[in-house]
């Protein structure tokens, strides 16, 4: 562990970003600062906004987390959605950013209750939409 902490608001808003009544696509978290954090919100989408529009705003050269509400359909034809849990950490990224994530990530696991699929994508080959949408169909 990093002593990397989560605010009380990226509790609150997770919790009324599960609710089925939810609208909201995405949200983005960073580490506001390496050395002690916490984890806040970065970016919290519109309404239905599309997944190239999610992919747009992860940096190139630094890590994210994320919680996606990804809409797809079952293996047996059923459309439904899931959350899912990224964590974007991209080979170009420092290495110490890359070590501050992965060791903060528990904390984050800790508030996103419930939510199965995970998902840890080190370049954009790994975060496709149909990635992502196959990832949800293993626990559907």
């Amino acid at each position: 562990a990093t002593g990397v902490s989560v605010t009380d608001e990226v509790t609150a808003q997770f919790a009324e970003f599960k609710k089925s009544s939810n609208k909201i696509s995405f949200i983005i978290y960073k580490i506001e600062d390496l050395s002690k954090g916490p984890i806040v919100a970065e970016y919290t989408s519109g309404e239905n906004e599309p997944f190239q529009s999610f992919l747009d705003k992860l940096p190139a050269d630094d890590c994210r987390y994320a919680i996606y509400n990804m809409d797809f359909t079952t293996t047996d034809g059923r459309p439904t959605n899931k959350l899912v849990n990224i964590a974007w950490a991209p080979d170009t990224a420092r290495v110490k950013a890359k070590m501050v994530y992965a060791g903060s990530k528990a904390a984050l696991d800790r508030v996103f209750v419930g939510v199965s699929t995970k998902i840890t994508a080190v370049d954009m080959s790994d975060l496709t939409e149909e990635k992502v949408q196959e990832a949800c169909r293993k626990f559907a």
